[in-house]
């Protein structure tokens, strides 16, 4: 049984140490409670995030069968903090005991079926979201209700603003004491200081006081890298840094949720518990699927060196022998499998001096066919059967002039091949069923990360039809243009996987005017920058360019193009499209920019994933380096074509993308109904198709 981390270090530890542990954390949770009321603001009936919370459920979950003392000891340390903070004792008092009830619930969650809480695999951080939500959910009904009987609060702002304090900082700390230590992997000391950077740098851009740029979406890239290649807790770690960050830096008036303090703290306080929340889900779920893929990946590996050992430790019967005088055979070595073939379990030594006679009236080696071939100087393969044993012999006669003539018999066991073939052809069966364990993760994360975005997205989009004050207005669309970010990022994952998922089926291929189908995407990313004034001008044939492939695919591609080519055109600039018909197998598709271009070290690695050109005006641009990872898996492993790069590194890039003309599994379509207009129709939905991810 795997240690759940600190929590599961002092459930197992001895009863000294383990009461020592909890009672730091009690004390802990008191000490941070009190800074947590002091800190709040002005005759604020709630403090603004409540990290206690985190501390006090690892009390209680670090405990052994005496959770009940522990919750009180919680509730008396946390009526103290408040009281210090200048609460009232009964308020305090009631306020504490709320906090006891939420830790209490909160273990008791996480626990069921355990007695050890861990944070290893998906349904594990399942688990602890459902126990946030409980015990958050307690707290926001008792504590509400105590503000709103007591401090004549209204409940419903009052208990949301503790649902989403308290969810926010459950998520966040709780999770560093939940993470098993057999779970870290191995990592480049170079890219792990890297990534720790990355976050440094992208939060501290982010939130730095004076910068009010909407970029909160920035911090997830480096937080997915975490998630992806680094131990989870490092993620855990990384995550309380960027909650301490992000809240701090907020109060001193960076970051994009700063500028809404004029309005009063209750929506810089939700923006900022909303945000952590959501980074909290989505790493957490990436980071649990990331581990679970380890370890079937580990589990795999396992069996493939067992199978590899099995098969090169495995005996191949030989036995060489000299013909001597043309009537005799000396043999010269032989092993133990070749002589399990024929029936002895020695080599008799007359074999080795005498030989074996090899007259038709005498015994060779005991088996007729076998001493047929050999009289008979007739090399080839015969079957042999000892006991429920089956041998393959190949014999062999190699005279050489000056030499004696020599035999060579080589035992195959057919009986231990076969049953290594069983064995091959059970693991190939696992390595499907392990793909579509991938395939299922990848689903569930894809769910679990996309629920709360949309949830935002849905309610943001309800709110930016409301008849709003101006500060709320642009709130509302901080939080849609973030939330639509955030599903770009989680599409552009998503969609990476499906191209290097094994056996994925691929869309039928049918015919379709790819001229159409690129005006479609120059409208489109005309209109992704109105203020920023960048052009698109199309030059194409004024004719239909019928090719056979995937307008879905195609259109993703134009459109990820374009948009590079538009956010790295200068303001005012052109980006020039062109569709050039002149090869008979291949149609070019050519984008040139005014950008500022790619330097010639960094061509090779812009197809790489989360790699990003390290020049002042690339990093001005927002981007999860993303796009032209999926661009090239689609042309490669979908359309079919190829793809191409040219820059100078100064005056612009151009992009070449060469589409065939032709492709197998073509869907027939009726000559009919193939006009512009039918085109014009796939071509929408082809684009419809390519924006689902980030609508």
């Amino acid at each position: 049984m795997g240690q759940g981390g600190l929590v599961g270090r002092l459930y197992l530890a001895d009863t000294m140490v383990r009461r020592i542990g909890i009672i730091a954390l009690v004390l802990l949770a008191g000490l941070v409670s009190v800074a947590s009321v002091l800190l709040s603001p002005v005759d604020a009936a709630i403090s603004a995030w409540w990290p206690a919370a985190g501390l006090s459920a690892v009390a209680v979950l670090a405990s052994r069968g005496n959770r009940v003392t522990v919750a009180l000891a919680i509730a008396a340390v946390t009526s103290v903090g408040n009281v210090i903070g200048g609460r009232e004792l009964l308020v305090a008092m009631l306020f504490g005991l709320a906090n006891a009830v939420e830790a209490w619930l909160v273990a008791w969650v996480l626990t069921q079926g355990s007695p050890v809480a861990r944070l290893d695999g998906l349904r594990d951080v399942t688990r602890l979201l459902a126990a946030t939500l409980v015990g958050s959910a307690a707290i926001a009904l008792l504590a509400g209700a105590t503000a709103w009987a007591l401090l004549g609060r209204d409940f419903l702002p009052t208990a949301l603003g503790l649902l989403s304090s308290h969810a926010s900082a459950l998520l966040v700390v709780t999770p560093v004491a939940l993470v098993s230590s057999r779970l870290n992997r191995r990592v480049s000391p170079v890219e792990g200081m890297l990534q720790v950077a990355a976050v440094v740098l992208l939060v501290g851009y982010t939130f730095w006081p004076g910068n009010v740029l909407p970029l909160a979406f920035l911090p997830f890239i480096a937080l997915l890298w975490a998630a992806f290649r680094l131990p989870t807790i490092v993620v855990a770690v990384e995550l309380i840094a960027t909650a301490a960050a992000t809240t701090i830096l907020t109060a001193a008036g960076g970051g994009p949720f700063a500028v809404f303090a004029d309005d009063g703290a209750r929506t810089t306080v939700e923006l900022i518990q909303a945000f952590l929340i959501v980074y909290a889900v989505g790493v957490l779920y990436v980071s649990a699927a990331r581990n679970e893929w380890a370890n079937v990946v580990t589990q795999l590996g396992a069996r493939e060196a067992l199978l590899r050992g099995g098969i090169v430790s495995s005996e191949t019967g030989i036995l060489v022998a000299e013909v001597l005088d043309g009537e005799r055979l000396r043999v010269v070595g032989v092993n133990a499998t070749a002589l399990e073939a024929i029936g002895r379990s020695e080599m008799p030594v007359s074999w080795g001096t005498a030989g074996i006679w090899m007259q038709r009236d005498r015994v060779v080696f005991g088996v007729s066919e076998l001493d047929d071939r050999i009289r008979a100087r007739d090399p080839g393969r015969v079957e042999i059967t000892r006991g429920d044993r089956r041998f393959d012999v190949d014999i062999a006669f190699y005279a050489e002039a000056g030499g004696q003539p020599v035999v060579t018999l080589v035992f195959t066991d057919v009986t231990a091949r076969d049953a290594r073939e069983q064995l091959a052809l059970a693991v190939a069966d696992d390595l499907r069923r392990l793909n579509e364990q991938k395939d299922d993760f990848i689903a569930s994360v894809s769910h679990e990360l996309r629920t709360p975005v949309t949830s935002i997205l849905g309610f943001a989009e309800q709110l930016e039809e409301s008849l709003l004050q101006a500060q709320d207005q642009q709130a509302t669309r901080i939080i849609a243009r973030n939330a639509r970010r955030l599903a770009d990022v989680i599409q552009d994952v998503l969609e990476l996987s499906n191209l290097s998922a094994v056996g994925a089926a691929p869309r039928a291929a049918a015919q379709l005017d790819l001229v159409e189908l690129v005006r479609h995407s120059a409208e489109e990313a005309s209109g992704l920058s109105p203020a920023r004034e960048v052009r698109v001008d199309l030059t194409a044939p004024e004719h239909p360019v019928m090719i056979v492939g995937v307008s879905q695919d195609i259109a993703r591609v134009c459109a990820n193009v374009l948009s590079n080519a538009v956010k790295f055109s200068p303001d005012g600039g052109t980006v020039r499209l062109s569709v050039i018909d002149d090869a008979e197998e291949t149609v070019e598709i050519r984008v040139v920019d005014e950008g500022p271009g790619i330097p010639a070290a960094d061509l090779p690695h812009v197809w790489e994933r989360f790699y990003r050109v390290q020049t002042e005006r690339h990093r001005e641009v927002p981007g999860t380096g993303l796009g032209l990872p999926i661009v090239k898996g689609l042309v490669e492993t979908r359309i079919g074509g190829t793809i191409e790069l040219e820059s100078d590194g100064e005056t612009g890039t151009t992009v070449i993308l060469r589409v065939p003309r032709e492709r197998e599994n073509a869907v027939p379509i009726n000559p009919t109904v193939r006009g512009a207009s039918g085109a014009s129709g796939n071509a929408r939905d082809a684009h419809a198709d390519a924006r689902e991810g980030a609508e």
